[in-house]
């Protein structure tokens, strides 16, 4: 994976360097502070720039053009914008190395379906980058519960939910005594970093959540699934098939409190068929990889309905 380098930091992929204008590469070479990397980096027709650091939105003087946006969209696409119509429809885009970029623009809507997003208007492009050992606290959670139930980690966005996933995969898939971990990475975010061999981590990309819990629980005989994002009440009835068949679950959800997350119908099911014996609500300190957990079991979660 090749990068812009400053001294000893590596800041945008390769991937992306030979696609975006030399100026904003630039831009945000001379914006990010010694020391930290660029986590977003968001461009938007006709207006400025910026990049994300630290979770602070740094401006940059680059403003792109319309015909800028649209040439860039195509760049993305490897000239096809019709094998990437699926994705593009539902507000993103996959590229090389687990970057994944949101689509924002003018929707065409077909009885209630978006069918293309055409007038491109914002290209919001999040930057993984290697994961440190994170979540020991996470993986000896896991092994408190005996891998009867799982856990649920829950926190706003871009908090550092994808990448404390990651680590913890890892860690059980891994050491002396492995487990067999599917990893459902329905956005080829969650993948990035798992690929070393020696990792017992069964990788289903570009499945959906639904479908992806399914084929690992029925087909792989994982001993644990991993994935992010969870919500909807169709991932939920999968979710519980899961656990019903005795494969625990590490996930993440969007909320910044207990009382928001188990008021959605999907997630209250989750928490009635008891599949998550915790739920953690991450705080990440800003500018590192270093977090904080409130660990609520599922007794004292079940006391604040």
């Amino acid at each position: 994976m090749q990068h812009i380098v400053v001294g000893d930091r590596q800041l945008l992929p390769g991937v992306l360097t030979s696609i975006l204008p030399a100026r904003l590469c630039r831009q945000v070479e001379e914006a990010t502070p010694a020391g930290l990397v660029p986590e977003e980096l968001r461009v938007r027709r006709g207006r400025a720039a910026s990049v994300t650091v630290s979770g602070r939105n740094i401006r940059l003087c680059t403003i792109l053009s319309g015909a800028e946006m649209d040439d860039l969209l195509l760049a993305m696409c490897e000239g096809s914008l019709y094998a990437h119509s699926e994705t593009v429809s539902r507000g993103y885009l996959i590229l090389k190395d687990g970057i994944r970029v949101g689509v924002c623009g003018r929707a065409g809507v077909v009885d209630g379906r978006v069918m293309g997003v055409s007038d491109v208007s914002a290209l919001c492009i999040r930057l993984p980058h290697p994961t440190p050992p994170i979540g020991c606290e996470i993986v000896s959670l896991l092994h408190q519960l005996e891998l009867t139930r799982g856990v649920l980690i829950y926190g706003p966005p871009a908090e550092g939910k994808t990448s404390l996933l990651r680590s913890v995969a890892a860690q059980m898939a891994g050491g002396e005594h492995p487990l067999r971990v599917a990893v459902v990475d329905t956005r080829g975010e969650l993948g990035f970093s798992l690929g070393s061999p020696a990792l017992l981590i069964d990788l289903l990309s570009g499945y959906p959540r639904g479908l992806g819990i399914s084929v690992a629980t029925r087909t792989l005989s994982a001993q644990l699934i991993v994935c992010d994002e969870i919500g909807d009440m169709g991932e939920a009835k999968e979710i519980v098939e899961a656990h019903n068949s005795g494969v625990p679950l590490l996930a993440s959800a969007h909320a910044a409190c207990i009382e928001e997350l188990l008021a959605r119908p999907g997630m209250r099911l989750l928490h009635e068929s008891r599949c998550f014996g915790a739920y953690v609500r991450l705080f990440r300190q800003p500018g590192n990889f270093q977090f904080r957990y409130d660990i609520l079991g599922w007794e004292a979660a079940d006391g604040l309905l």
